[in-house]
């Protein structure tokens, strides 16, 4: 052991060059289409497999998990020490990180690392995302195989034969011990990983086409609960959902239970985003703005607005100025100044705070901040800009 802790100090340099490398690579790279149902809190990249090891070696010394496997594209072995479905315990995991511990450039992967091990089945996933709490996820998984590092990772697929019927469903969304019925879209996908193929209105009967794959995955993501996910086999609904039944018309009734957040749990608002060097609020931001004001409704509840940035250059700052217009630009009225992208970051949250106080709620139950880029915590850029909400009271 004496000779790895003196290995791993010998491989230092060449992880902070890497890191170097791969923190300019967060700051470019862009957008990657499809999102892959994995997220891995990445704690270091290697050219070398055998630095890679090494380091993986030293981060179990510190009493974390680590694996690490090959991110083809990049052509860097990522150790990691965690990885699951739910993106808000990846940033979590990562803001602990960089906060608490020696990796200050823990990032978060958003794609497949061939040798990891992740996916093998539909089965595997979903038991060790039932299991996927604190630092246990990566212990859960298949035991790491240097030999299988150049082989993708198998995916799973339900063929089906024969072509599906349209079904109806009722995606019953509910919360409390008094099943209160909750109101909000669900989406669907045709399956993990894919783009978002429909949006449906929660609580009402809806046609639904089969899909290709045979099954469905819902979504549910509304503000001010905690992400639900189900998968449905659209053959046999009834045995794949707990709970599900048949309604008087024939429709297919599936429960879904949501989880307020609590105090001091985090909310990405993933779809409020800016026209470039603004904090003017572009109009497809509007929809989770509402969902926003109606979780606000709670006169009890207090909330911090966190802007993030994904690089910290410095710029023009177009702000909203004597304009009426949250949701486009006005450059009669509009402001532009220079500043930081500290100050971008929190110039973005002051827009969403003073969108909210404008449908009434209450100035002094929204503080704010910006943080710049100093939380660039996504490999893809275009992620980093976002904001962020922490539940002060609810």
């Amino acid at each position: 052991m004496k000779w790895i802790r003196l290995k791993v100090s010998g491989i230092r340099n060449a992880f902070f060059i890497v890191v170097m490398f791969a923190t300019v690579a967060i700051n470019r790279s862009q957008a990657q289409g499809q999102s892959y149902p994995y997220y891995y809190v990445v704690v270091g990249g290697f050219a070398s497999q055998s630095n890679a090891e090494h380091f993986t070696t030293h981060v179990h010394e510190l009493n974390f998990p680590a694996r690490y496997a090959f991110n083809a594209n990049r052509k860097l072995y990522y150790v990691y020490v965690r990885v699951t479905k739910d993106k808000q315990q990846a940033r979590e995991t990562t803001y602990r990180l960089r906060l608490e511990t020696e990796f200050k450039k823990a990032w978060i992967y958003n794609g497949p690392l061939e040798g990891s091990g992740v996916a093998e089945s539909t089965a595997e996933a979903e038991r060790q995302e039932a299991h996927d709490t604190g630092n246990v996820p990566i212990d859960e998984q298949p035991a790491a195989d240097t030999a299988a590092i150049g082989k993708a990772p198998a995916t799973d697929t339900l063929s089906t034969a024969v072509a599906l019927p349209v079904k109806t469903f009722v995606f019953q969304l509910t919360s409390g011990t008094a099943n209160t019925s909750v109101s909000g879209p669900v989406h669907l996908l045709d399956k993990e990983p894919d783009d978002r193929v429909e949006q449906y209105p929660a609580n009402e009967k809806v046609s639904v086409p089969a899909p290709a794959t045979g099954k469905l995955v819902v979504v549910c993501n509304l503000i001010g609960y905690k992400l639900a996910k189900r998968t449905i086999n659209f053959a046999d609904p009834l045995k794949s959902i707990k709970g599900a039944s048949i309604g008087e018309e024939q429709e297919v009734i599936v429960p879904i239970k949501l989880v307020p957040v609590n105090r001091g749990d985090y909310i990405e608002l993933e779809h409020i985003k800016f026209f470039e060097h603004s904090a003017i609020l572009t109009p497809a931001s509007e929809a989770e703005l509402l969902e926003l004001v109606n979780f606000m409704a709670n006169p009890r509840c207090k909330i911090r607005l966190f802007g993030h940035t994904q690089s910290d250059a410095s710029g023009e700052i177009i702000t909203k100025g004597s304009s009426a217009n949250f949701f486009a630009l006005d450059p009669a009225n509009n402001r532009a100044t220079h500043g930081s992208a500290t100050e971008l970051s929190r110039q973005q949250a002051e827009i969403v705070k003073a969108y909210l106080v404008s449908k009434g709620i209450a100035p002094n139950r929204i503080a704010t901040k910006g943080y710049g880029a100093m939380l660039a915590i996504y490999e893809n850029a275009n992620a980093n800009d976002r904001i962020e909400v922490e539940i002060i009271r609810n």
